[in-house]
């Protein structure tokens, strides 16, 4: 039984990665829990009248939140009757980073799913606010956004971005073996490396760790040149091998982090029209000399 999250501001680009989420688990027994973190603006007033308008707005958040799960899962009911997912409700005034810890933690979570941008009418922006903060924190599973309209297709490949300073271990790429047995996936591994560079002494053990842990997936590796900047050389690869899937690890020292220190990441910075998997990876950053 997988335990799956997703956030959801009721959002048009929050019901795709709805629909992606059913359609990836559609054969697995899964709980999905759904949640939605309100926090209404209560300010402060020594006024009778104020804190009742306050508690006003308080009890209308709430029920517009609960309002929004109960239509969100009658929805999922009506138009995919699939018996083997069950549907769970979390409403709650609270941060919403905090209750997703608190949820990850208490349900057990393999799966984090959400927009890329939620609500935001911006189309400059390609990661929002929440899922910034959410790829940000650090929870102890793996976290996929997908981007606003992107559909659902089954993972015939699957790309994960190697960085050259971490050693991986073997059961930080649990779930991408999950993901690539169930779809009978090819897995490319591209490693950030400069044109100039050989290979280092930690990639190849990084092969090797790789090989033994996906044993008979069909898998290769690949250079990714570095020599210019990384977000467009990204994007050209994923272009190039018509992959469905983006892993990247979501480390202190990582590519995606230092991406993520802004509050929101613009599509001028970073914008790929694939789902990407943020792995949250053991900190064991290593200087290996070639």
């Amino acid at each position: 039984m997988k335990n799956i999250l997703i956030p959801t501001d009721f959002s048009l680009a929050a019901w795709n990665a709805t629909k992606y989420a059913l359609q990836l688990f559609a054969e697995s027994e899964c709980v999905f829990y759904f949640l939605n973190a309100y926090t209404p603006e209560m300010h402060s007033n020594r006024l009778m009248a104020g804190r009742v308008s306050d508690m006003n707005k308080g009890c209308s958040a709430k029920s517009a939140s609960e309002k929004g799960l109960r239509r969100t899962i009658h929805r999922i009911k009506k138009e995919y009757r699939n018996t083997h997912h069950q549907y769970t409700a979390i409403s709650t005034f609270s941060m919403l980073v905090d209750e997703v810890q608190e949820v990850v933690e208490d349900r057990k979570i393999d799966y984090i799913i959400m927009s890329a941008s939620g609500g935001a009418d911006d189309e400059t922006i390609f990661f929002g606010r929440n899922t910034v903060r959410i790829l940000n924190h650090g929870y102890q599973c793996p976290v996929m956004v997908i981007p606003p309209r992107v559909p659902f297709e089954n993972l015939h490949s699957i790309s994960v971005i190697s960085e050259q300073n971490h050693l991986f271990k073997g059961d930080e790429l649990n779930p991408v073996v999950h993901l690539a047995k169930y779809f009978n996936s090819a897995i490319q591994i591209a490693s950030m490396q400069n044109t100039t560079d050989q290979i280092t002494e930690l990639q190849q053990i990084n092969h090797q760790i790789i090989t033994d842990k996906l044993g008979g997936i069909s898998h290769d590796f690949y250079k990714l040149d570095t020599e210019t900047s990384l977000t467009p050389t990204l994007k050209s690869y994923v272009d190039h091998t018509n992959c469905q899937l983006l892993v990247m690890s979501n480390n202190v020292n990582g590519y995606l982090r230092n991406l993520c220190n802004d509050y929101i990441v613009g599509r001028s910075t970073f914008c790929c029209h694939v789902p990407l998997l943020s792995l949250q990876l053991v900190e064991n950053n290593i200087s290996v000399s070639r």
